[in-house]
This record gives structure tokens, C-alpha cells and sequence, in this order.
């Protein structure tokens, strides 16, 4: 059976997808999922078949946490050993990929992948059951598409070979919420509050009132106009103003990806205010505090906001030349909900990161 039409289609795909991609980094969505690819299919040496290139295309959904579940269908046209007769080769697989925490500031994110389905040899081996285990690497283009380095070890059970198999692809994601609109993707949105404390004046003291006492005599007396003394005046001291404090800049919303700590170059701006009021009040500084909701792992959610929280502090420090001694990173995970963790709006509320600035007098 031969499969040109279906190659061309997946290579015009990928052509496709990566004309319209742009080079500025961004976070990937949840939605369903698009996975056109080529690669190289390493056959076991008992096969008695070459090796050959492979098309693939996957159909998927990436859900609102680390986990994304994939169909996927693999074909590849080759010839046994000895320049024998053509092999065609379909394969089947529904997997699950397992997103880890991206590579900052690289934009790669890593993730492990299993699976199980069914494969096809035109010279024998029909229906046979795989089993394949593996993983890759994802680097965001733009919010919907991806480029996607995959490899898998592929288990026939039946006749029992090992094969391999490794492809460079695109993921195109479809459906999920837009980083431009109001965010449902878990920790798609951290809000970047700003808050502070600024040191009360004290009062002016007041000069102390000055009694005059009256004094009678027993006896009358004639009373004498005295002239009047002439007297310094008195230089009266204006009350201190107490020193005027400009406020930090308002409530910033700073976006991420899902599973996703690395900071877009298109909220710098954003993340200035803060460096600008740093810099003009030289005894400030700012703590950043990381915060997520309840889904998920615990521990996953404890690094992923320690490192958001460590993602904008590098940005204040290295891009705006705040000193490291002035900035404070910290991340509380799931440990400290702004609200319950009963719906999705409240959920949305959690995922947060906080900034906290402080003023103090010379």
C-alpha cells in the first residue's frame, strides 16, 4: 500500500506550521494537540529489514496539568536486507507524555513518555503488541506552536525486538485559552502584586504653652504705665514635612506557560515599574513570592514556585541591575491558597506570584 499523498501532506504541514511561527518565546497552551513529524526508524537486526525514514502524525490533548495523553500513527516504507522486496510498516500507539519543569532561560521543556499499540509488517508480523517507553523536548515558538525532538524504544512483545525510533516534529495546539484572554490553564496567569509599607512621620512636637501668673499686692498701689520692652523677636521653627514617598507601581499580571518558569521578553515593561521605582527609592527592596493552587503533586508545585518566583528575580537583577542584595526570592507552593481551592476561579486566584516592597527611612 503506498502512502506518498500522506508524507506530502505531513511535510506540507510542517512547512506550514513553521512559516507562521515567529522567533519570540512563549508558553504552550491547553487544547487539543496537532503532531505532524519525520524521523528514522532503526530496526532490531533480527528483523532482516533496513532501517528507513518514518511519517508520523499525532492527534492529542494537553491537559490543565503536567500530563498530555496522544494517538499516534507511524508509517514507513523500507525493503528487507539484500535489497529484497518492500516492507510496508504501520504502526498504532495511544501514549502518555509527563511534562517536566522547563529549562530556564532555554524555553526547552523536557518531557518522559510510555505507551502501548499495535504495528503492521508487510512481510509478517501483523497486529503484533508494542510497547514503547521514551521522551523529548519541546521549544515553545509562539502559544500554539512548538518545535518537538521525540525518541522511543519500541518493544515487539510478540516477536520479541527492540526497535528505535527518533523524529523532529511540530505540535500545534488548538482550543485552549489564549494568553491575551482570561486564563483556565493551571498556572497560566500569576498575578505579580505589589504591595509595601512605608514608615509613618512622627508628629511635629509642639512648643510647650507658657502660663503667665498673676501677681495682687495686699496693699493698693498706683498702678504705672510701663513702656513696653523692646524684644528680639522670635524666629518661629517650621514642623519638619515628613519625606514623601512615591507609591510602587500598581497590580501587574505576568504570564507562564503550563509547567512553564521562564519569563516572556514581552513583559519586561511590565516588570520595569517595579526596577524604576526600586532605583529611585535606593532604600527599598522587594521580596518575590511564589504561589500555586492544589493541582498536582505538592512537591511539584513547591519547585515550580520557587522557580517562578526565582524567574523574576533574575529579571530584576540581571536585566535591570537590581542588587541581589535587594531582592529576595521564595516559593510557597500550594501552601498558602489566597482563597479555597473549590473552583476553577478560585483556583485561578492561588496561582500567583506576589511582590512585596519595602520602604525604609536613612
Amino acid at each position: 500500500m503506498s502512502f506518498n499523498i500522506a508524507k506530502r501532506t505531513l511535510l506540507s504541514s510542517i512547512i506550514a506550521a513553521s512559516s507562521i511561527s515567529t522567533l519570540a518565546l512563549a508558553q504552550q497552551q491547553e487544547g487539543f494537540t496537532l503532531t505532524p513529524s519525520i524521523g528514522y526508524y532503526n530496526m532490531d537486526s533480527d528483523r532482516d529489514t533496513k532501517d528507513d525514514k518514518a511519517y508520523s502524525l499525532g492527534l492529542g490533548y494537553q491537559f490543565n496539568n503536567p500530563w498530555a495523553v496522544e494517538f499516534v500513527y507511524l508509517n514507513a516504507d523500507t525493503t528487507q536486507s539484500g535489497g529484497g522486496n518492500d516492507v510496508d510498516v504501520d504502526q498504532y500507539r495511544i501514549d502518555g507524555l509527563y511534562h517536566l519543569p522547563d529549562v530556564s532561560p532555554l524555553n526547552l521543556t523536557p518531557y518522559l513518555a510510555a505507551g502501548v499499540g499495535t504495528a503492521d509488517f508487510s512481510n509478517g508480523g501483523n497486529n503484533n503488541t508494542l510497547v514503547n517507553a521514551g521522551g523529548g523536548l519541546k521549544y515553545a515558538i509562539n502559544d500554539t506552536v512548538s518545535l518537538r525532538a521525540d525518541f522511543r524504544l519500541v518493544d515487539d512483545v510478540e516477536d520479541h525486538h527492540l526497535d528505535n525510533v527518533t523524529s523532529l516534529g511540530v505540535q500545534m495546539t488548538f482550543g485552549g485559552s489564549s494568553s491575551n484572554s482570561t486564563p483556565s490553564t493551571n498556572d497560566s496567569i500569576e498575578a505579580y502584586e505589589q504591595s509595601y509599607t512605608q514608615a509613618e512621620p512622627e508628629p511635629a512636637v509642639q512648643p510647650p504653652q507658657t502660663e503667665q501668673a498673676e501677681v495682687i499686692n495686699s496693699e493698693p498701689v498706683e498702678q504705672v504705665q510701663e513702656e513696653p520692652m523692646a524684644t528680639s523677636p522670635m524666629t518661629e521653627e517650621a514642623p519638619q514635612q515628613p519625606e514623601i514617598v512615591a507609591e510602587p507601581p500598581g497590580k501587574i499580571n505576568i504570564q507562564f506557560g503550563l509547567n512553564k518558569t521562564n519569563v516572556e521578553q514581552k513583559y519586561y515593561p511590565e516588570i520595569e515599574k517595579v526596577a524604576i521605582f526600586l532605583k529611585e527609592n535606593p532604600n527599598s527592596t522587594v521580596i518575590i513570592e511564589g504561589h500555586t493552587d492544589d493541582s498536582g503533586a505538592a512537591s511539584y508545585n513547591q519547585k515550580l514556585s520557587e522557580k517562578r518566583a526565582q524567574a523574576i528575580a533574575e529579571v530584576l537583577t540581571n536585566t535591570f541591575e537590581i542588587s541581589d542584595t535587594r531582592v529576595e526570592s521564595i516559593g510557597y507552593g500550594e501552601e498558602r491558597p489566597f482563597v479555597e481551592n473549590d473552583t476553577e476561579a478560585h483556583r485561578e486566584a492561588n496561582r500567583r506570584v506576589v511582590a512585596i516592597i519595602s520602604t525604609s527611612e536613612e
